[in-house]
């Protein structure tokens, strides 16, 4: 049984349709249809007809409509008189009425006998072909085999649309619904079960086809694009019912058949969807004069009530050293739209993104927030990051700063007369540094060289070396070489080209190893073409990490 619910809204009376649930207090806006299987309507307002807002033009016996997005226009046919309105949907504005006699006028598609009478006596549905701006307006066979079905095209003529032609239908066509699918850019006819396509050009209907559980149709349109998608088609039935149909599946979509009966609907014969809002023409005969009668019905539709989120999410890995780069997934609940995150424990929202990532580059423990937020409400949750001083790796180098002498290194592959030598002070300004000297007349090769290797015996990983190297004039090619060797064998060598400055930089070169229990074997060297007589470079601070 339909539950109706009455109750005064800006001084009327509004009436609330629940399908499963009553809805309480004033609904809220909504930019698309909801997402619910358990919607219900709501009487916005009503279009008056008898007469039109403002004039003394009255349309009787309501029976088609059709809406122009591009003039945002709903247009209106009856069928005692057989005239079109064309109204506003927002104000219910008459903005122009075209009259019978243009449609009598009306020539033969491709040329022929102008329609007449018998063709313009019992109009029933109207549909807008979007893709080429076209409006339709069918005819049935009314009362007796006098009256001819028909379709009437109008296009636009200096901006506004008029009559252009006709097609006549068979004898027993009464197209009760009429409407343009942008899906497939398709015109589609309706009349009791039985829906086909229709081509005006052609004069020629496809297959019929039912929609399982649909019966008695008297009116439909579809969704346009930015509605739904242009899948779904809402039809009204001769039970006063509002559907919605799946189009893709040819289905009806469950929980949304609406009973127009409680807001006095009594017969729905056209039914549009402009943006979020259903307009249902009813053309009940029966009705007292009023401002009911023939009237447009304007129904929002609204779904189960919101409710206010609950915040929650993870955040991967929680601890670790810096920088430490943690990615944070939500996991709330209720549909929050907006997060707010505060990484760092300062009061700021730092994203707005779902599911953000954050690097924290200082050591601490911080504290952080999400808030997540809907229309019914906001919630929040926190969670400790802890970010601890890395650790830094062991240098393998056993004299990196040279601060006493050259222990470890030699020149080993340079060329004659290249000679290592200790200077003081260091990169630093203390300790020591080293310095290779081309001590020939000519250019020689010269080669700093860990001897005995620092690294004797490797392990799985990556090693990585670096040194920080500068020379008295800058341009000449560096080059810091890993050797891995399995005895006298080479496994593998990884090269760094650089080129020297007169400032200090560090170089570096990086080898995963492939044969673990090797040794590595570090070279920095100036190759012979690039080391004339003099010094050829200073170093400092060696290092050979494993990670």
């Amino acid at each position: 049984m339909s539950i109706l619910k009455h109750a005064a809204r800006g001084g009327r009376i509004s009436f609330v349709l629940a399908l499963s649930l009553i809805v309480i207090g004033t609904a809220p806006a909504f930019a698309n249809l909801p997402d619910t299987s358990t919607p219900s309507l709501e009487l916005d307002r009503t279009i008056t007809t008898q007469p039109f807002a403002g004039t003394s033009t009255t349309m009787r016996d309501g029976e088609g409509s059709a809406y122009v997005p591009s003039d945002d226009s709903l247009w209106l046919t009856e069928d005692h008189e057989n005239f079109l309105f064309e109204t506003d949907p927002q104000t219910g504005a008459l903005k122009r009425v075209i009259k019978n006699a243009a449609f009598q006028n009306a020539p033969l598609f491709g040329g022929g006998p102008v329609a007449g009478p018998n063709r313009t006596d019992d109009f029933e549905s109207m549909a807008y072909d979007e893709a080429n701006d076209w409006l339709f307006v069918f005819s049935g066979p009314c009362c007796d085999a006098s009256h001819l079905p028909t379709v009437f095209r109008l296009v636009r003529v200096g901006g506004v649309f008029q009559v252009e032609s006709y097609q006549p239908l068979s004898a027993t066509a009464n197209n009760t619904a009429s409407a343009w699918s942008p899906a497939d850019q398709k015109l589609y006819v309706g009349q009791g079960q039985q829906i086909r396509t229709y081509d005006y050009v052609t004069n020629t209907t496809g297959t019929a086809f039912t929609v399982t559980g649909l019966s008695g149709i008297l009116g439909f349109s579809f969704s346009s694009v930015t509605d739904t998608g242009g899948s779904d088609l809402f039809v009204v039935t001769n039970a006063e019912r509002l559907r919605r149909v799946d189009w893709a599946t040819k289905t009806i979509v469950p929980g949304w058949t609406f009973d127009l009966t409680p807001f006095e609907v009594f017969d729905s014969r056209a039914v549009e969807l402009i943006g979020d809002q259903f307009y249902v023409l009813d053309g009940y005969d029966a009705r007292p004069a009023g401002p009911l009668r023939f009237a447009v019905f304007v129904f929002d539709v609204i779904g189960p009530q919101a409710v206010a989120p609950v915040a929650s999410f993870t955040a991967t890995p929680s601890t670790g050293d810096a920088p430490l780069s943690v990615s944070f997934d939500d996991t709330s609940t209720g549909n929050p739209t907006v997060w707010a995150w505060d990484f760092e424990s300062n009061g700021s929202v730092d994203s707005t993104a779902q599911n953000p990532t954050h690097v924290y580059t200082t050591p601490a423990t911080y504290t952080a927030t999400l808030t997540v937020t809907n229309g019914a409400g906001s919630d929040s949750e926190t969670a400790q990051i802890v970010v601890n001083q890395p650790t830094q790796p062991t240098n393998l180098v056993g004299n990196p700063g040279f601060d006493v002498d050259t222990a470890g290194w030699s020149t080993a592959g340079s060329g004659t007369q290249v000679t290592l030598s200790r200077l003081t002070p260091g990169r630093d300004g203390t300790g020591g540094m080293a310095r290779l000297f081309n001590g020939a007349s000519g250019k020689r090769k010269c080669v700093l060289n860990d001897q005995p290797n620092w690294v004797t015996t490797t392990t799985a990983g990556t090693y990585t070396s670096s040194i920080w190297v500068r020379a008295d004039t800058a341009g000449a090619l560096i080059k810091i070489n890993i050797r891995e060797m399995n005895g006298s064998t080479l496994v593998r060598s990884r090269v760094g080209n650089f080129t020297l400055t007169a400032a200090w930089q560090q170089i570096t070169v990086a080898h995963t190893i492939l044969s673990p229990g090797s040794t590595l074997d570090l070279q920095v060297f100036l190759p012979k073409a690039q080391a004339p007589p003099g010094t050829c470079f200073y170093a400092d601070d060696a290092s050979i990490v494993r990670s």
